[in-house]
């Protein structure tokens, strides 16, 4: 029987011991920083996309062990599968948007409208119909109703789309609720390291 792994086939094993990786955090983290920085990009004023792959959702669980001191293989193997939604495969990208409103009296004005918002998140790509991402798959309410300011999308991409990215069409983000109308142009750089996710994960 094989070892158990977690999103894109991440075993205990692959893991730095926690003392291997505390002495090697600050280069983890400037490395995580600078990865993340090319896999995400703003949409409007007030919210912002990451988009998920095995190097920020592994950072991510070394963060989550060194912080809680985890080392027994079942607490580690728990703290994967926690971490498993967040990744996309070869038929899905997954993304973390967040809602940034740093005044507290636009926060509290604003964030109920702007959650609802994050419910109507797309991608389009050519003349294909737009594919709106599910959000909270893993909230029994998906955040409906319940304001929150980090919403987790998971975008599930036909084949038509896929085919159509795979001969080079550009692809949009945007967002269809009519209180936050905006849409862009994914960059270059982000779209194709998007669709290398594509050719490289596998379906779920």
């Amino acid at each position: 029987m094989s070892a158990p792994t977690g999103p894109a086939g991440i075993a205990p094993e692959s893991l730095l011991p926690l003392q291997q990786y505390q002495q090697q955090r600050a280069q983890q983290r400037a490395q995580a920083i600078a990865h993340r920085r090319q896999r995400s990009l703003p949409l409007g004023p007030a919210m912002w996309l990451q988009f998920e792959d095995e190097a920020s959702v592994r950072y991510q669980i070394q963060e989550m062990l060194l912080a809680e001191r985890i080392v027994a293989r079942d607490a580690v193997q728990h703290t994967i599968e926690h971490y498993a939604h967040l990744l996309g495969d070869a038929q899905q990208w997954r993304a973390t948007l967040f809602i940034g409103l740093p005044e507290p009296a636009r926060r509290a004005r604003e964030l109920p409208l702007l959650s609802e918002a994050a419910q109507h998140v797309y991608v389009g790509c050519g003349a294909g119909p737009r594919i709106v991402a599910e959000a909270n798959e893993d909230l029994a309410d998906r955040h409906r109703g319940r304001p929150s300011a980090v919403h987790f999308l998971r975008f599930a991409l036909p084949a038509q789309l896929r085919d159509a990215l795979s001969a080079g069409e550009g692809a949009v983000l945007g967002c269809a609720h009519p209180a936050y109308a905006w849409q862009r142009q994914l960059p270059l750089p982000l779209l194709h390291s998007l669709c290398a996710d594509l050719h490289s994960g596998t379906p779920q």
